[in-house]
């Protein structure tokens, strides 16, 4: 009896041991509910999302830009006025895809031109070449689909209060940046707004969406409401189609 149940727990031990071994292999991390729930992210919009294993492959930040604060700013205990996501590119410069299709009549060449532009903004500053110069027009790209294609459409989000939405796919291990999609909301009326400062500046806030799509976090600091990664905005508003001092010194901290 005594040989009979040293012989089973010789065996648990050991099937125990080779379980660990090959859990310890995986290069995937196995996700479960409580560290989903407390996954850290930027602030306001984390979201974390598994692979159809049910294995963290890829984590997911979604930024959602709002057109009016939920309350008021505070200052910062530290006047940075940027904020690093702490993943990056690792191999740049990175292309894009834009779905030119609305609902506003909105020409292809206007949307491309305001992008284009809102891209160059950010390489300017810094030494090398973020955002291809090349990017290619794409009728049926959408928005929020895993595919390693950086897409920028227009679309319903289905919030009044949502100007933008830019999602970032990161890796756990080495902390690279391998995608981000853009949607930009079609519930507010989007165009140039020097020429019609009741319209939603498309520049304007491309310039900001972009800085999430090479690693920047929004600020909410009402001392830090000029900079270009302010999280909220408003129609007329232009200011954010240049950067400021701080966006840049966080842009050249990572690039």
């Amino acid at each position: 009896m005594k040989k009979t149940y040293l012989l089973i727990v010789s065996l648990v031990l050991v099937i125990s041991l080779i379980l660990a071994i090959n859990v310890s292999s995986s290069m995937l991390i196995p996700a479960n509910e409580n560290a989903l729930e407390n996954g850290k992210a930027p602030d306001h919009s984390p979201v974390i999302t598994r692979t159809q294993s049910g294995q963290w492959d890829l984590e997911r930040v979604d930024f959602i830009h709002y057109a009016k604060p939920t309350s008021s700013g505070k200052p910062g205990k530290t006047e940075t006025c940027y904020k690093l996501m702490g993943v990056k590119w690792s191999n740049v410069p990175v292309n894009y895809v834009i779905n030119p299709v609305n609902s506003q009549a909105l020409s292809a060449d206007f949307i491309t031109s305001a992008i284009f532009n809102s891209a160059e903004t950010w390489d300017s500053e810094t030494s090398q070449e973020l955002f291809s110069d090349s990017y290619s027009l794409d009728t049926s790209a959408k928005y929020g689909i895993q595919d390693f294609k950086n897409v920028l459409e227009f679309g319903d989000y289905g919030n009044n209060n949502v100007i933008a939405i830019t999602s970032v796919w990161f890796t756990r291990k080495g902390k690279q940046i391998v995608e981000f999609d853009q949607l930009y909301n079609t519930r507010f009326q989007w165009g140039d707004a020097i020429v019609n400062p009741e319209k939603m500046d498309l520049q304007n806030i491309a310039t900001h969406e972009l800085g999430h799509a090479i690693g920047l976090d929004d600020i909410y600091s009402a001392s830090c409401s000029s900079v270009t990664m302010y999280g909220y905005s408003t129609e007329g508003e232009t200011s954010k189609r240049t950067l400021e001092q701080p966006d840049t010194i966080g842009l050249q901290k990572m690039y």
